[in-house]
């Protein structure tokens, strides 16, 4: 794709990771080996949604939502991957309406295959593009992003990115951002890089799979600092941007749009 988006998801203006070719069918096997907490990330966004929701959202920890009612929060996949986010939330939370949202439309096959094999694909939907592309009447009370920003470039891209979430998002309603992150250049960059390539060796990730892996995210991943995330979130409308996890080189923050 050549066409420059205002909202590109699994960033089609990086071509280096192929989600609907051959690194797409093989990612959640990568993502369980090499991304610190993984499956543990998923589980604490759903715990920080369940706090920041509406009261129509359960509270209490461990507690199932087995009622479907007419305020059931409506909850935005950007970046619907293998389906194991929307899984986790929708097998804790049945009353939540879930809407994928991903332009690689093998992602897509992939997510609502897992989640019609559990069981749970009642009240999920998805949506195959990018986020830009919705209704503007579509509107959400909380959106996640896991494993998508470090994909755009931050050329005024990563910017309308995370616009185009915040102007789906309910005033209030919170937003959870999962991504790669460490200032370009910088020497704390260089050895957190380090250690996550450490990991991969403790891990047992070696070999030309590893090389290849590196060579990716060398050529492909726009790595941005800490600060320039917060700055990024409050520019597209976000506020009380709060980090939650980090794990070596991935970090989560939750944020409310205003």
């Amino acid at each position: 794709m050549t066409e420059q988006r205002s909202g590109p998801e699994r960033s089609a203006l990086t071509p280096t990771f192929d989600f609907d070719g051959d690194y797409g069918a093989g990612y959640e096997t990568l993502a369980r080996a090499l991304i610190p907490g993984y499956l543990d990330t998923f589980e604490m966004a759903l715990a920080m949604l369940d706090v920041n929701l509406d009261a129509s959202a359960p509270t209490r920890a461990g507690e199932l939502a087995s009622a479907v009612t007419d305020s059931a929060p409506r909850v935005m996949i950007v970046g619907a991957g293998t389906g194991i986010e929307m899984v986790t939330f929708k097998s804790k939370r049945p009353d939540w309406q879930c809407t994928g949202v991903d332009p690689a439309a093998q992602m897509i096959d992939i997510a609502r295959a897992r989640l019609m094999e559990a069981g749970i694909d009642d009240g999920t939907s998805f949506h195959h593009g990018t986020v830009a592309d919705l209704p503007e009447d579509e509107v959400f009370d909380a959106a996640t992003s896991f494993n998508v920003m470090h994909f755009i470039p931050d050329d005024g891209a990563k910017a309308s990115f995370l616009r185009s979430i915040a102007d789906r998002l309910q005033p209030g309603a919170p937003f959870i951002l999962f991504d790669l992150f460490g200032e370009p250049g910088s020497s704390a960059l260089e050895r957190d890089y380090a250690a996550w390539r450490a990991y991969w060796t403790v891990r047992g990730f070696e070999g030309p799979p590893r090389d290849a892996f590196r060579k990716k995210i060398d050529n492909g991943i726009q790595w941005v600092g800490e600060p320039r995330v917060h700055e990024l979130l409050a520019g597209a409308g976000f506020v009380d941007v709060r980090m939650f996890y980090r794990g070596l080189v991935y970090g989560a923050w939750v944020a409310t749009r205003v």
